[in-house]
């Protein structure tokens, strides 16, 4: 079923008589400055041919031509992946294996990254021909192909030769002069070529050639076929009275008069298998109750009854098409019942042989709905969904009968698990409660409720909603019943009771599912998902506050995806939003903005799930705001926003909402703007939500509490503040959330400041301290530094000795804070003899001067400014004036006369 037909990487051998197309040759050479050729007609106008004789006069030195005939079971994205990467690799038997076991792990939404990345290692020119583009052609394939021309370097080219018009962005092209197309009309045979073709025949005079082109209009397959006929022995006067009728009638005449000059036998034996796309030896013995089948297929390809040997060595062949598809309809209309009966006997073949692609599109012919039932269902039914077989599925599902699919509990699955990739929530919801009701009448077995809880978990994870510890306790019960070997069953449990875990804040227990489901994904040699439970024990460690720990995971992950996906992966995208939080969270907002600005755009044209899109939008937005843009950081939480509303993602909806009335506390000049999008958000709904059974998760819980607890401390409210804010530290303090107490402790330090306690606001900030400064957490002291930098100042300016990582990681924390303007200055941070002291400094005034102005001695002039100088991080006096400018702490000015 999965593997490769390595013939369809290179134009068939076999083209019939063909004539060289000189002038269209000519023209494809502009292909080599463009980006899309466009060659569309219906069926027989020589579009295989021309491309193949254009291939062949390209120096391969030069440009690399990769080839593609597509057939219909290529509209599933991940084969038709596959046979990109190997028609890139190489097109021999052996070549490009490395590729094509890469391809294989490759789901489509990393698809086009790892294509482009592997398109721009190539020093020539590139040029990917896509043969025969209508049998694959869907909306997800057109989409797939035209966001490849977009984003591939540029050396690289692309034909689609097509009976269909695609739309991949031509209107774009054309108006950049990328775009080359040939229709219909610029393939017909000129007067010129068929004389070429046809004038070798004794007894065709050029007025019969004339005749013959005028009556095809120049179609190239009826021009071979009547040259076959005349080949053959037929009478040229009637060939060319009879050319008339539209060209499907043509190519019906021209098919008997190859079949009229056959024995009966042959007859037989063509018609019988013109039903198979690939035909070999065995399967002409099968059709035709033979043991001689390789003698036939030799003997007919003597006999030039268009039958296209696949590859040098002979050992595959099939029909041309156009001829197929009138043998195919001949012989229903001869014996329907024989008809049916062939591809009943083929698709159990193929199923015998676990071919599963051809036995279901045989099934489908045979109309036995019975047997098609059967070959979905014993090849794992909604199991080939996530390997990769979605197009397959749908196709079969899609003749079956609903009372059919409901009495079998895979292909019931299968149904849900379409509807979910199809986005039909609703409806999957419906089916699959209604299915489970079911389920529980029939007295299923144990291993069949454990494929309906894996189908009812991929539901849930794309509904996106939060589970309560019973419902996991019971997955974890579940997980120790189910068979040691079933990997995939087991993965895929352990990986959802990992992020479930993770999401309630359960970061202990989220570990163990984690590990359990990277292990079974590495004996399905998935490297692919493998990838995300290390990105899932990242997001456990950040959580921690083990952020050492976190930049290690990332960056092991980074290396392996760049070496096997490519750096512009989507892989690479989604590690590059969490390893931009990571930065950020050290106070790299810069080196944080320049990983997302081409990872957020990235990461809109795939899919993705609200951890990695929270993890991007969230940083990116609080990044911008930290640089004093305001409106940029709300820009991109609306696309935040948008994004969610398109998605379905509710949690990600909340969790930008969330974020931007944070930053219109930190960051907003009117308060009241903020309580207004508080009350927009139902703020206290969300923050009082029991967070061990709630119907948002526990990111939006916690995020609505320290923003209650914000507004609650800058309206004066310390009381309620305190309360939230007590409650979250011990919830933070049993579940190992590190990086939740931080951000407690340095809002519990203000409030309790505030409150007139200053035993536990400095108890609390000294926590703060110790959790962050060994990790590099610098980010929250700067985020909340209307919170933070009166405990700062007073901890830096106090008596008390601090030990010399303390003391540095605050000295770091202040300068950070000096360099960055504030809208007016932080509660707290001066006295008020300081503040007099600086507007004097403002107007460049001498310490003896400022002394004898405000009457003091100097020396406690230069005692305070030294204490100023230490809170705001600098030693020179210009440098003072500059950082309490931007500050705000004195008028423009006085800054500008003291420079």
């Amino acid at each position: 079923m999965d593997a490769l037909i390595h013939t369809k990487l290179a134009p068939p051998m076999w083209m019939g008589n063909q004539i060289r197309r000189d002038q269209l040759l000519a023209r494809l050479d502009a292909a080599l400055e463009r980006r899309l050729t466009l060659i569309q007609a219906p069926a027989g106008y020589g579009k295989t041919s021309l491309l193949s004789q254009w291939k062949d006069r390209l120096d391969p030195d030069a440009v690399r031509v990769a080839w593609l005939t597509l057939e219909r079971d290529d509209s599933d994205l991940r084969r038709l992946t596959r046979y990109i990467v190997r028609a890139l690799d190489g097109a021999g038997p052996h070549d490009g294996e490395e590729g094509e076991h890469l391809a294989a792990a490759l789901p489509p939404r990393a698809a086009v990254s790892a294509i482009v990345n592997r398109l721009a290692q190539e020093s020539r020119r590139v040029v990917l021909i896509l043969d025969d583009y209508h049998r694959a052609e869907s909306p997800e394939v057109d989409a797939f192909v035209r966001t490849l021309i977009q984003l591939a370097p540029e050396h690289c080219h692309f034909i689609i030769a097509s009976r269909d018009y695609p739309w991949l962005g031509q209107s774009i092209l054309a108006a950049e002069e990328q775009l080359v197309e040939l229709t219909a009309d610029d393939l017909k045979f000129a007067a010129h070529e068929a004389e070429a073709l046809l004038s070798r025949f004794q007894g065709l005079g050029e007025a019969d050639v004339r005749s013959i082109v005028e009556r095809t209009e120049g179609w190239a397959i009826a021009l071979q076929l009547a040259s076959l006929s005349l080949k053959r022995g037929a009478d040229h006067r009637r060939l060319v009275e009879e050319f008339h009728g539209p060209s499907s009638d043509l190519a019906r005449y021209l098919s008997e008069q190859v079949l009229m000059t056959m024995p009966a036998e042959t007859q037989e034996i063509v018609l019988r298998t013109a039903l198979l796309d690939r035909l070999t030896g065995d399967l002409v013995n099968l059709l035709c109750d033979r043991q001689d089948g390789w003698m036939i297929l030799e003997r007919l390809e003597e006999q030039g009854v268009f039958l296209t040997p696949l590859s040098a060595e002979r050992k595959a062949y099939r029909y041309h098409q156009l001829v197929a598809e009138h043998l195919r309809d001949r012989l229903a209309r001869r014996d329907a019942a024989q008809f049916r009966a062939l591809h009943r006997r083929a698709a159990q073949w193929f199923a015998e042989r676990s071919e599963t692609a051809e036995a279901v599109s045989h099934a489908i012919q045979a109309d036995d709905d019975a047997m098609l039932a059967t070959i979905l269902e014993d090849a794992g039914g909604w199991r080939l969904i996530p390997l990769g077989h979605q197009a397959m599925v749908e196709r079969g599902l899609g003749k079956l009968p609903a009372t059919l699919i409901a009495a079998r509990p895979r292909l019931a699955l299968a149904r849900v698990y379409l509807e979910i990739k199809r986005g039909e929530m609703a409806t999957a919801r419906a089916d699959y409660d209604r299915f489970v009701a079911e389920a529980e009448r029939a007295g299923l077995s144990a291993d069949q409720w454990a494929e309906i809880r894996v189908v009812g978990d991929v539901l849930a994870d794309y509904e996106n909603e939060p589970v309560t510890l019973d419902d996991l306790l019971a997955r974890e019960s579940l997980l120790r019943t189910l068979p040691a070997n079933d990997h995939l069953v087991l993965a895929n449990i352990s990986e959802t009771l990992g992020a479930k875990y993770f999401e309630g804040g359960w970061l202990e227990r989220a570990l163990e599912p984690t590990i359990a489901a990277r292990e079974h994904y590495l004996a399905m040699d998935s490297l692919y998902s493998d990838v995300f439970t290390r990105f899932l024990e990242a997001r456990i460690r950040q959580a921690q506050a083990r952020m050492k720990d976190a930049a290690g995971i990332l960056a092991a992950t980074r290396e392996q995806i760049e070496a096997n996906f490519g750096p512009r992966s989507d892989l690479a995208a989604n590690c590059a939003a969490f390893e931009a939080e990571l930065l950020y969270e050290q106070d790299q907002p810069a080196a944080a903005l320049a990983l997302l600005d081409w990872a957020v755009p990235h990461m809109e044209l795939s899919d993705g799930w609200t951890d990695v899109y929270a993890a991007a939008y969230l940083t990116a937005a609080r990044a911008e705001a930290s640089e004093d843009t305001l409106d940029a950081a709300q820009a991109i939480l609306a696309r935040a926003r948008r994004l969610a509303g398109r998605r379905r993602l509710r949690q990600l909806d909340l969790r930008a909402a969330l974020c931007e009335l944070d930053l219109l506390i930190q960051y907003g000049d009117d308060p009241a703007e903020a309580h207004k999008a508080a009350e927009a958000l139902d703020l206290d709904v969300l923050a009082d939500r029991d967070e061990e059974d709630s119907t948002v998760h526990r990111p939006v819980v916690t995020a609505a509490r320290l923003c209650r607890a914000r507004l609650a401390l800058t309206g004066g409210d310390h009381a309620a503040a305190l309360a939230d804010l007590q409650k979250l530290r011990r919830w933070a303090a049993q579940h190992g959330a590190g990086r939740l107490l931080v951000d407690t402790n340095i809002l519990l330090a203000y409030g309790h400041r505030a409150a007139g306690d200053a035993a536990k606001a400095r108890a609390c900030f000294d926590d703060a301290v110790g959790t962050a400064m060994f990790q590099n957490i610098a980010r929250p002291f700067i985020d909340q530094r209307r919170f933070a930098e009166p405990l700062l100042s007073e901890t830096l300016g106090g008596t008390a000795q601090l030990d010399r990582f303390r003391a540095q990681f605050l000295k770091g924390i202040a300068r950070s804070l000096a360099a960055r303007p504030i809208a007016g200055p932080a509660p707290g941070l001066l006295s008020d003899a300081e503040a007099e002291i600086l507007e004097h400094l403002g107007f460049g005034y001498s310490n003896k001067e400022i002394a004898r102005l405000i009457g003091m001695s100097p020396d406690t002039v230069k005692y305070r400014l030294k204490s100023v100088f230490r809170k705001i991080g600098v030693h020179k006096r210009r440098d003072a004036v500059r950082v309490l400018r931007e500050r705000g702490l004195i008028s423009d000015g006085a800054g500008q006369s003291a420079a």
